[in-house]
């Protein structure tokens, strides 16, 4: 009986040691990333630029990187970097086109609700 106790204590002492080190969070893994540029904010987006996407003409630049957990403001990024160029899309403004400190390209949605 004192050994079921035990590895029952053990079990239970496991499942939460497990449970705790699974929630554990690193940086930029559970943020969004975000850039608000003429007060608009866009979110990453999952669509894959291809030949439909048109780059059009460079709307602004990061001024500041905001640590992931802060919203950032205008011209303000919580993932790029100072100096990171964004470029309107060709076409529509629900889209912005990012252009990382290695000329990656980064495809942004505007967020839902932001009119």
């Amino acid at each position: 009986m004192v050994l079921l106790k035990n590895i029952l204590v053990l079990l239970i002492v496991s499942t939460v040691l497990l449970l705790g080190a699974c929630n554990q969070q690193t940086d930029n893994d559970s943020y969004a990333i975000i850039v608000v540029v003429d007060n608009k904010e866009y979110n990453g987006s999952e669509t894959v630029i291809d030949d439909s996407i048109k780059i059009e003409e460079m709307i602004g630049e990061e001024e500041m990187k905001t640590p992931a957990e802060v919203m950032p403001e205008n011209n303000q990024s919580n993932f790029f970097e100072v100096g990171t160029k964004i470029y309107s899309v060709k076409g529509t403004d629900q889209f912005i086109i990012v252009k990382d400190k290695n000329n990656v390209e980064h495809f942004l949605e505007r967020a839902p609700g932001d009119k």
